[in-house]
């Protein structure tokens, strides 16, 4: 069985270098995938070349959904949008 990690997704996060996106901006990938060895991992091949033409975003949103913290992830998100939360 391979081993499934989660690949935080810094496009759009706001996070800044040397800072993690928030752990809701993940999406769940093998550890070849996300790590390496592969040329074609996302930390091999960088962020903007891994996710073209993938609809990261609606991805994000479909784990959002199934989340059991959906609740609080929504409230933040919605903060976030106001300017009102840290």
């Amino acid at each position: 069985m391979k081993s499934v990690e989660a690949a935080h997704v810094r496009i759009g996060s706001g996070a800044g270098m040397g800072q993690k996106p928030d752990d809701w901006r993940t999406v769940s990938l093998c550890s070849a995938c996300h790590r390496g060895p592969r040329a074609d991992a996302q930390h091999a091949m960088g962020e903007r070349s891994f996710w073209a033409g993938i609809d990261y975003e609606r991805l994000i949103a479909e784990f959002t959904q199934a989340s059991p913290v959906k609740s609080e992830i929504l409230t933040v998100q919605a903060e976030r949008a106001l300017g009102i939360a840290a």
